[in-house]
This record gives C-alpha cells, sequence and structure tokens, in this order.
C-alpha cells in the first residue's frame, strides 16, 4: 500500500493520513538532499546518499561524485535552479517524487550560449532508501532520477526545435 504525501512550497511533505514513523524516516533523506541542492550545499546533498549509491540515469548510471559533478553543471547552466517537490509517494522502502525545476538559463551549455530565459521542467525521482550504521540514519541507496528527461527543459534553452517537443 502506498502513502500519497502533500507538499507545501518550501519543500517540506507532510502525510495526507496518519502519520507513522517509517514514513517520515523514508522521506527525511529525499526532502533533505533536495533543500541540499537548493540551497548550493553540495557536501549535505551527498551527505544523503549511502556509500555504496548508484545513481541510474538515461544515458548512465553512477555513484555519489557523479550525482556531484551533474548537479555542479545544473548549477553552472542555471545559477539559481530551484526543485520543488510536488507529489510524493511512499511504497515500504521506495519514495517516489514528482519534482518540478526551475532556473534562468544564465550559462552556456555545450557551447550554447545562455538564452536569459526561465526554464521549467518536470522529472520523477524513484528513491530506495535503506538504514544507516546509526538508529535513524536513513541514506538514498539507489535512485532512478533523469533530471534531463522533459525535452521542454532542451526546448527551453534552444537545443531542439519546439515542433520536436
Amino acid at each position: 500500500m502506498s502513502e500519497v504525501l502533500t507538499v507545501t512550497n518550501d519543500v517540506q511533505a507532510a502525510p495526507s493520513s496518519t502519520s507513522n514513523k517509517i514514513s517520515d524516516v523514508t522521506v527525511r533523506p529525499v526532502v533533505e538532499f533536495i533543500e541540499a541542492i537548493n540551497r548550493g550545499d553540495l557536501d549535505a546533498a551527498i551527505a544523503q546518499l549511502a556509500p555504496e549509491h548508484v545513481h541510474h540515469g538515461r544515458v548512465s548510471n553512477y555513484h555519489a561524485e557523479g550525482v556531484r559533478v551533474l548537479f555542479t553543471l545544473l548549477r553552472s547552466v542555471l545559477p539559481d535552479l530551484r526543485l520543488d517537490i510536488r507529489e510524493q509517494r511512499v511504497e515500504g522502502n521506495r519514495v517516489v517524487t514528482r519534482i518540478v525545476g526551475t532556473g534562468v538559463h544564465t550559462g552556456s551549455y555545450l557551447g550554447k550560449e545562455p538564452t536569459g530565459r526561465p526554464v521549467a521542467w518536470q522529472s520523477v525521482d524513484i528513491a530506495e532508501i535503506k538504514p544507516g550504521v546509526r538508529e535513524n540514519d536513513w541514506r538514498i541507496a539507489d535512485r532512478s532520477w533523469d533530471v534531463f528527461s522533459d525535452p521542454s527543459l532542451w526546448q527551453e534553452i534552444g537545443f531542439i526545435p519546439a515542433i520536436m517537443c
């Protein structure tokens, strides 16, 4: 059985039904990861990942340092990057999160000059949460999240024509 969580704009998730300790503990590393990304604190974001963490993307799979490279790249293209949780579902130790990313395209990417336009895109993060070494120290162990999967992002920054989206 899954539990749907409602979300406020400040990235805090609250269960829509009676809260239980497992859901709170399970969701916490995902929420803290996103809050850290929004603050630009990559060390705090990476701290939410288990040592054996694997991030599964469309192009490749990578570990924690690859996550650091990915978000460093995103911040160079979108310095005001913001990720907002719109919905979360908890199923056992799996957290499914619908995220909307926003920012202004002020950095170049793959030789493409910045457009100066605001961009927004949507993605889905599926994270498997596992307990850490200490009590209540749960971490993201496995994640499938392709932050670049929404073609509207590529269209908005001028990489693909609007007719292709």
